[in-house]
């Protein structure tokens, strides 16, 4: 029995089945469309944390004499430790405590008080209300009415220039001066120490002058602080 041909759709179809296949074997791959990498994008700054800040009852006889907004153009930067003469010797008392410990220490104290106390670990307790007025610097030979024109800021540290100011301690300062000056309209130049302020010298010490007030001491960053004003 003679074979079949195959008929001629068959065979057309069979060539064309061939010359596919032989197609697919020489046509080199296409290499895939390379894939970016993913772009990180750098990380933003955290949104500045609200301030937290410990106060009085509002009912509290906070002392002070009343003011305006228009009367406040500075703010006074204080350490709560500073330098005394002990057996002729410069000794620096070490202010041990929190924020709330301060503040409560200068309500025990006819003579002295403050607006705000930053502790080290970024604590804020308030002492005084901003339009009431704070006896935090006691010489007017330098600038006038400081007291009454200032708004005053201690900061829990022995302020030698030996015990650093932590970080965190810092990030709140910053935080309560630029507020502080945005409040009052006031320009980074209006953040000063109280060094700057009193120039004072008490009796000599070992045979050497010292001065009353050092505070806040040679590592604090000033300028680095007054930046924050700056960005507000």
């Amino acid at each position: 029995m003679k074979p079949s041909r195959p008929s001629s759709r068959s065979r057309i179809g069979a060539f064309l089945l061939a010359l596919w296949l032989g197609g697919c074997a020489t046509v080199p791959a296409v290499p895939p469309e390379p894939v970016a990498p993913d772009v990180v994008s750098p990380p933003k700054d955290p949104p500045p944390a609200k301030l937290v800040i410990d106060r009085l009852p509002p009912d509290f006889l906070h002392g002070g004499e009343a003011r305006t907004t228009g009367d406040i153009d500075l703010i006074v930067i204080h350490s709560i430790g500073g330098p005394t003469c002990r057996n002729d010797a410069v000794y620096f008392t070490p202010a041990n405590g929190s924020a709330v410990f301060w503040r409560d220490w200068f309500l025990g104290e006819g003579g002295k008080s403050i607006h705000y106390v930053v502790g080290r670990e970024g604590d804020i307790a308030q002492q005084r209300p901003e339009l009431r007025t704070a006896g935090h610097v006691s010489f007017g030979g330098i600038m006038t009415e400081v007291n009454r024109r200032s708004i005053g800021i201690e900061l829990v540290n022995r302020g030698d220039g030996i015990e650093p100011f932590p970080e965190v301690q810092l990030g709140a300062l910053k935080a309560l001066v630029a507020e502080i000056a945005a409040r009052y309209d006031l320009p980074p130049e209006a953040l000063v120490t109280h060094a700057a302020l009193d120039d004072r010298m008490q009796a000599d010490c070992g045979g050497a002058p010292l001065r009353r007030n050092l505070d806040p001491g040679p590592l604090f960053p000033l300028e680095d602080v007054r930046a924050a004003i700056k960005a507000q």
